[in-house]
């Protein structure tokens, strides 16, 4: 059953507004803030959380690590909850109310006296925060406004977290060094309710509230030939309203989660690993935060080249340049084990990494229409964790019973092709009339 909403995103009239700046580029501002604001204060932070609560409390690693724990586990089970809420309400209103847990989460984890309410507080303010100002509540909101440059649009929107990535650490030690980690809080959850103007003034949750039917149309020179029978599945998909059950009766959305997160799988797990296997080759301390830094530089590149390719290639296309990428900086890592070898391969898989996030975030869109992509993603959410969370310790378990990390190469380089091989299957199954 079709809602107005995606009635008006699927079939734009003419709307072309020269002379001005189309107010969906101001969606992508405010949605890239919220994941400043996420990926720098949560997940690019999370190493100098840990360091300064075991330094604080006094509580063995395993027991501070449960951090991480709690914000993974709630995440994943508020996830498809989220989803049904972002495609049914305000995601003004959802992501103003992300803001303030997140903000009111950081105030009271200054004030925390004990491990266990770290814990709590990592169990709830803050994965609700998460969850309503990330990748989900933006690919949705985005979905609405763009159709055309839709890869563009969320390409830019994931830089925002590569953008916190660089800025916030460094500020985030630095307040913790000159003042102390309490105050450093403060200061960040305040940084956190800055932001709320920005979503107040900026967001909107359709064109048509601000009396638009849809993203301007492109000049002909400037059109993008699609295949006819993909642009048809597409546009028929904005007028079904997915629901939950719909989505795992689909063999689309399963190959799309298989893709999805054998690629996360990838890049968290050479995140997690690549530090260790600079240390297994004799290089450590400032070389290897080099590393780290080349592959943010390069996946904030990375994601707006992949999203603009997305919109002139195509989804399918754009996913076999990401799996090449991937497996080419995985193959130099493989032949050329010496620190030169390691800045090319950070540089390769950069670009891919940057990739990931914009294919996940644009195939529920392309496939399941711009009403359903927060159900979509919020169930593929939870749907990851066997693939996402044995990553890591699977690489460090090879690489402790093999004695290096080229058996763990070979199997991300398997992963990449499971990744191609389910893009074919997918693409295979869109250009069948009646596929959903």
């Amino acid at each position: 059953m079709s809602t107005n909403r995606d009635q008006a995103a699927a079939s734009p009239r003419e709307n072309r507004l020269p002379g001005r700046i189309y107010p969906g580029w101001w969606i992508v501002f405010a949605t890239a803030s919220g994941q400043l604001i996420q990926g720098g204060f949560v997940f690019w932070s999370m190493g100098l959380y840990t360091a300064t609560f075991e330094d604080v409390f006094g509580a063995p690693r395993a027991q501070i690590n449960l951090i991480e724990t709690c914000l993974t586990v709630t995440t994943n089970l508020l996830s498809p909850v989220a989803g049904i809420l972002i495609d049914r309400w305000s995601i003004r209103h959802l992501m103003m109310i992300g803001m303030t847990a997140m903000g009111l989460g950081l105030l009271i984890l200054s004030q925390a006296g004990t491990l266990f309410q770290v814990w709590v507080v990592w169990a709830s303010l803050i994965p609700l925060g998460v969850l309503l100002i990330g990748a989900i509540p933006s690919a949705a909101l985005i979905s609405r406004w763009f159709i055309r440059r839709r890869g563009l649009a969320l390409g830019l929107a994931a830089t925002g977290s590569s953008l916190g990535g660089f800025l916030m650490p460094p500020l985030m030690t630095w307040m913790f060094l000159e003042w102390d980690w309490r105050t450093g809080l403060i200061v960040a959850g305040c940084l956190c309710f800055a932001f709320l103007p920005i979503f107040y003034g900026l967001l909107r949750n359709q064109p048509a509230d601000l009396g638009l039917s849809g993203e301007p149309t492109a000049p002909e020179s400037l059109s993008v030939d699609r295949p006819d029978s993909v642009a048809a599945s597409s546009a028929s998909a904005h007028h079904q309203d997915w629901g939950i059950p719909d989505l795992l009766r689909s063999r689309i959305f399963w190959l799309q989660m298989i893709v999805s997160g054998t690629l996360l799988a990838v890049t968290l797990g050479m995140l997690a690993n690549l530090s260790l296997h600079a240390k297994d080759l004799g290089i450590a301390g400032q070389s290897t935060a080099v590393l780290y830094s080349v592959i943010a530089v390069c996946s904030f590149s990375g994601k707006a080249l992949m999203g603009y390719l997305m919109d002139r290639l195509g989804v399918q296309r754009c996913g076999y340049l990401i799996c090449a990428l991937l497996s080419t900086g995985l193959l130099i890592l493989l032949t050329v084990q010496n620190y030169t070898g390691l800045l090319t391969g950070a540089v390769v898989m950069g670009l891919g990494y940057g990739g990931v996030v914009p294919l996940w975030t644009n195939m529920p869109a392309k496939a399941f229409g711009a009403g359903s992509v927060g159900r979509a993603l919020g169930v593929m959410n939870p749907l990851h964790i066997p693939i996402i969370a044995t990553s890591a310790p699977l690489a460090g378990y090879i690489s402790d019973t093999t004695g290096s990390y080229n058996g763990v190469f070979w199997m991300y380089g398997g992963c990449c092709a499971v990744a191609a091989i389910g893009l074919t299957i997918m693409g295979a199954i869109m250009k069948t009339p009646g596929h959903h």
